[in-house]
């Protein structure tokens, strides 16, 4: 009896070691998911440059879908998938979207500072004087501040490079970027400035030839993206045709639960996911 109840006595332990393993081993992953999450927002809200703590932004995406599904299920169920679609989706689309329209904004700025820090360069000036220099001829608020933020932790003795390399993974567009990562590898290899001069001489050139490729790519893509919002606006004006002329050839849609909850909104998804796709193919980004 007694080597029975030992016996018995180990395999409880060892059965409460295996499920303590466990639950240590999904807590660590649930951990290593929240720091994911989090370094991920932490990135985009950098490139808002919204100020905010990301686990307050992790936890109002996860905490969003919830309570909006939450108030839907009280209408019907599917209002309440709509709505937690919309609560995951919506904050992630406008912060996409105000990345999106600020860093092109941005990029259209590129050009004047590049000449600011090639003219800096130009006349001998160090590479802090140069950014200086351009700090007082951009007028775009997010390169203002990038040049702002360079030269005050310079002026804290920090490493130009550091800061430079800091901005440059804000950056999401193509020639800005250039710019900066050029900054970046100067300050880092201490380049004279007429070297210096000599690279952003032959990113200049590089520069305008992406803005002639863009500019010729969004000219013969305008037609496109003109159909793209005419065939957008048919199907929705079809509809609403045939609802004013003939409400009897959608009685399908009004009077039974498929059309009510999957035809329609199932029609509305496609809509939507179908237009995005378009612009998606047709956008062309320099």
């Amino acid at each position: 009896m007694d080597v029975v109840a030992a016996g018995c006595l180990s395999l409880a332990i060892l059965c409460l070691g295996l499920a303590f393993s466990r639950s240590s081993a999904q807590s660590s992953g649930a951990r290593h998911l929240v720091e994911r999450l989090t370094a991920h927002h932490r990135r985009r809200l950098a490139e808002a440059r919204i100020a905010g703590k990301p686990q307050t932004y992790v936890a109002m995406a996860f905490l969003a879908p919830i309570g909006l599904f939450a108030i839907g299920w009280l209408q019907s169920p599917v209002l309440a998938v709509f709505a937690g679609a919309a609560g995951l989706l919506v904050p992630r689309l406008y912060l996409a979207w105000l990345v999106h329209v600020q860093s092109r904004r941005s990029e259209f700025e590129a050009p004047r500072l590049l000449q600011a820090v090639l003219s800096g360069l130009t006349a001998g000036s160090t590479y802090l004087d140069a950014l200086r220099q351009s700090r007082l001829t951009c007028t775009d608020p997010w390169i203002r501040e990038d040049l702002d933020y360079v030269i005050q932790r310079f002026l804290l003795d920090v490493p130009l490079h550091e800061s430079l390399q800091v901005v440059r993974g804000r950056i999401t567009t193509r020639n800005l970027g250039l710019i900066w990562e050029t900054l970046t590898i100067c300050a880092a290899n201490q380049l004279p400035a007429q070297a210096a001069r000599t690279l952003f001489f032959e990113l200049s050139s590089t520069v305008q030839f992406n803005i002639q490729l863009a500019s010729e790519v969004r000219a013969r893509s305008s037609g496109q993206r003109a159909q793209i919002w005419l065939l957008a606006v048919i199907v929705p004006g079809m509809y609403l045709y045939l609802r004013l002329m003939s409400p009897q050839l959608l009685s399908v849609l009004d009077e039974t639960m498929v059309g009510r909850y999957i035809l329609f909104p199932l029609a509305a998804a496609l809509e939507v996911v179908g237009l995005a796709l378009s612009f998606r193919i047709a956008r062309f980004e320099p």
